[in-house]
């Protein structure tokens, strides 16, 4: 299958998509350009197997890592030296002093990490910053002080400030995408919150997503993986789990996908479960 201009790759089966489709592209695309540009934005953050948010897939990001690139040929555009279909190559990052791989290194290169973590920010807004941002912490890949730096290199870029403000909200505990969506979201609205909180509860102890700080409100983010084997028995568990919880005097507000998209909703809601809850 055609990957890009001159780049294929053998597939068996079915041909890949989405993100698999994305990351083969990257790839074929930071080879092509190995000599004067790495893989970057949220391209690398495929590559490295971390989750992104929103990511345009059509579209694969590199930065020149040399100044006198941006005549390449391609359309030039506002912040990128080259702009085709399919691929935008960035100009380089002023200070940060990358180089191309040896012309015996046929791997393509990739920003640092905790840079293409911050320029996919840029991009997508503030949560497709965070979202990465949460599961690298979480995985040990970067730590807070290196987003910094890499704020701190990127800080001429527009955009640069909300990007700034969330990570200073990276928390590793953060199990997934959506818990890390919902606490932005939450904290946004003024709500300070707990990852993570542990609750004894009938002789059991139960973990919630998070618990609302001062209250007795625990909110819990229900993605579709929770309950994706379809099985009677998860349910049944959860249903006393959280009546359990219910009976030991907490309010539970339970929030999906959708209601991220409405932070109005979820204000209501968490507003009512800490009245509720006095």
């Amino acid at each position: 299958m055609r990957l890009t201009r001159g780049w294929y790759a053998v597939t068996d089966g079915a041909a890949p998509d989405g993100e698999a489709l994305h990351r083969l592209c990257a790839l074929a695309l930071g080879r092509q350009f190995r000599s004067r540009a790495v893989i970057s934005h949220h391209s690398l953050l495929l590559c490295r197997g971390l989750p992104t948010f929103r990511a345009d897939l059509a579209t694969v990001h590199l930065a020149s890592v040399d100044p006198g690139t941006s005549g390449s040929p391609g359309r030039s555009s506002r912040g990128a030296g080259v702009r085709r279909p399919g691929l935008v190559m960035h100009r380089p990052v002023r200070g940060l002093g990358l180089s191309a791989p040896s012309v015996e290194d046929h791997r393509p290169a990739g920003m640092p990490l905790e840079h293409a973590i911050v320029q996919a920010g840029l991009l997508g807004g503030p949560e497709a910053a965070l979202v990465p941002a949460d599961a690298a912490v979480r995985a040990a890949s970067v730590d807070a002080a290196r987003l910094e730096r890499a704020v701190a290199d990127l800080r001429t870029h527009s955009g640069i400030g909300p990007v700034r403000a969330a990570l200073a909200f990276v928390d590793g505990r953060h199990e997934s995408p959506g818990e890390t969506r919902t606490a932005y979201v939450l904290r946004c609205l003024g709500f300070e919150l707990e990852p993570q909180y542990e609750v004894r509860a009938e002789g059991r102890r139960f973990r919630a997503d998070f618990r609302v700080l001062g209250t007795r409100v625990l909110v819990e983010f229900d993605g579709a993986s929770k309950y994706a084997d379809g099985r009677r028995e998860t349910l049944f568990e959860e249903k006393r789990r959280e009546d359990a919880l219910r009976r030991a005097g907490w309010v539970v507000v339970r929030l999906m996908w959708a209601d991220l998209d409405r932070p109005e909703q979820v204000r209501r809601l968490v507003a009512e479960a800490v009245a509720c809850a006095a």
